[in-house]
Parts: structure tokens; sequence; C-alpha cells
């Protein structure tokens, strides 16, 4: 018993320490040495055919033992019993710890968040996490069921393991710090197209915000979200291209009490786990303006959309709700809309308006 325990700290030490090639080597190496042994006690009728060789090898040192083929010669049975027996035993054990050995590492590194990301692009970031918000912002994007299917990478700071090691959807990794410009090319912060930043404080958002703003695409959609208004008017100040949202339950519980329901339409219209909700699209490079409502009615009879607002920017800023209906929309805006699905800019005969 006590042999055992010793040559199996001895065979895990050594698959540790074997490095890939040196395996492969002595796997190799192993192969050829009883090849040409077994020429050499003349067991032909393992040795004629290389292949058969091969098979036969794996049979003998897997232990698996069918029994089809097995050396004739005296010397050939000394060889196997005494060198291809016992040496293909401790090389194929120490193969296979290293093949388990490999997929537990990968299995680790998957759930603290070790693993390098650099190879993405058009993902989605989650920066932060918070046990209450973080899943239902999962559900609520991977619930648009027309959404382009971007990976999503969870980055988090904090000392936790992968919250969703099952969702094939959702990766994850744990950065020291969201200010290190080498953290940030694991997670390819610059070849990201959507992200979000949903600190557990508005100082950690804005701090986050502003340490990310230099290193990510100009053409990402970021968004933050902050509870103190004031927070978010500091950050658009330094950084306008990112969209801040403010927390409205203040604002919301008023409505409700003065427009009875609002607070079921403002949560139809922000989740994309029932029924309609609310989308936005970019119009095409265009012929000529359009109006809004030709655009309005065409589109509401064509693709079932409801046009509510129109905005020349990307991140909101001087939105018009409910527009005039001679407003003139062009090439580059974007139009918010209700749907029961995602309509892409692609599915619409944008000439037809023209």
């Amino acid at each position: 018993m006590l042999f055992s325990q010793k040559l199996k700290k001895k065979l895990r030490r050594l698959t540790q320490q074997l490095t890939w090639p040196t395996m492969f080597f002595l796997v190799i190496a192993q192969t050829i040495a009883t090849y040409l042994l077994l020429i050499m006690a003349d067991e032909s009728a393992l040795t004629d055919n290389p292949l058969q060789f091969i098979y036969y090898n794996m049979v003998v040192v897997s232990t698996v033992g069918f029994g089809d083929f097995s050396p004739i010669t005296p010397l050939g049975k000394m060889i196997v019993s005494i060198f291809q027996i016992p040496s293909g035993l401790i090389i194929f054990a120490t193969f296979i710890g290293k093949i388990t050995q490999l997929f537990i590492n990968i299995a680790r590194s998957n759930m603290n968040g070790e693993n390098d990301f650099y190879h993405l692009e058009d993902h989605i970031l989650l920066l932060c996490w918070d046990p209450y918000s973080t899943e239902q912002i999962i559900a609520l994007i991977l619930g648009d069921k027309k959404r382009q299917k971007r990976q999503i990478l969870l980055c988090v700071t904090d000392d936790m393991k992968n919250p969703f090691p099952g969702n094939d959807e959702v990766s994850f990794v744990r950065l020291r710090t969201f200010s290190d410009k080498e953290e940030l090319k694991r997670i390819a912060l610059s070849s990201a197209r959507r992200i979000i930043i949903d600190g557990k404080s508005d100082d950690e958002t804005l701090s986050i915000a502003l340490s990310i703003a230099t290193y990510a695409n100009i053409d990402a959609n970021i968004s933050a979200h902050f509870v103190d208004k004031s927070k978010a008017e500091l950050l658009k100040i330094h950084c306008p291209q990112i969209e801040c949202s403010i927390d409205s339950g203040a604002q919301m519980m008023v409505r409700s009490m003065q427009d009875p329901g609002s607070s079921q339409v403002t949560a139809h219209l922000l989740s994309t786990l029932n029924g309609a909700t609310l989308y936005c699209l970019q119009t095409p490079k265009l012929d000529s303006t359009v109006n809004f409502d030709l655009l309005f009615n065409m589109l509401k009879k064509n693709h079932g959309m409801i046009l509510i607002a129109l905005s020349h920017f990307k991140n909101g800023d001087d939105m018009t709700l409910n527009p005039d209906p001679s407003s003139e929309v062009k090439s580059g805006d974007f139009l918010h809309y209700i749907a029961n699905e995602r309509v892409d800019t692609n599915e619409i005969n944008w000439q037809s308006f023209c």
C-alpha cells in the first residue's frame, strides 16, 4: 500500500513536470524502441506491417489485451515482458494523467476567471458583478430573439467563481483592476461592440468608465448606470460618447400614482422576455430625406413597428419623442420603435420611401 501511494505521487509529480513535447517524444521513442527490438527478435508477424504494429503496441500498453497478436519467440516474449509492458504502462499512464490534468486546468481556469479572451470580436462586455442585477441583465440580453450571436463576457474584480459555469454564451474573467492596459487586452476591450458598466456604486461606475473610455472602440455602444445624476453629468463632460442611464425609481412612483399602470407599461417596454418591447435601428444611406409621417405609416403596415422617437445621435442626445409628422428623417438617424421582435435594417425596403 505504501509503495502504491509513493508510486502515485511520483507519477503525479512526473506528469506535472513533463512538457507536451517531451511527452510526445517519450511516446514515439517507446514505440520505435519496441519496434526495433521485436525486429531483432524476428517477430515478423508483429513488425512486417507498421500500422498493425502500432495497433498491437496500443493494445498492449493500454492493458486492453485483445489477444489477436502476441510474440511467439522466446526473445520476443522476454522483450515484451521486460521492456514493452513496463515502459508502455508508465508512459501511457503519464499521458492519460497529463490529458486529465489539462482538462482539470481548463475547467479551473474557467471557474477562476483566469482565461484570456484577446481573440474575441464584436462581443458584449459586462463590467462588474451584482447578484441582483447582473443575472437579469444577461437574461434580457439573451431574451432578444433576433439579437446577433455575440459572446457575453462578464468581467469582475471581486474574489469569486464563475456564476454561470453551464452557460456557453456567457464567459467569465476576473481582473486585478480595470485600469491596467494589459488586463484590458485580456478582455479584448478594443474589439468589443457593446459595453455595460454597472458598478456597486456611482463612484466605481465613474472610475471604470473613465478608465476604459480611452481604449474602447470608438464605434462601441457604451452604457453606464448611475443613481446620482451629477455623476452621470460629470461623465458626459469627459466622455460624451457614453450613454448614461439614471435610476428613475422616484419618477416611476409619481407616474404610477398619477397615471395607473405606467410602471407596467415601462416594464414591458424595457423587457425582451414578454411581448412587444423597445428597439432601435439606424437608417442606412438614403437617396433623400424621408417624411416621418410616411415612414411611421409604412413601417407600421409592413413590419408592425410603432415609431416613437427620433435622434440624430447614437447615445440619444437631443432625442425627439413623438416627432412632428412633418419631421424629416435622414441617413444615419436613429429610430426608436416598439415591435414584437427586432427588425433589422436590411429587412426594410428603404428605397420605397425615397
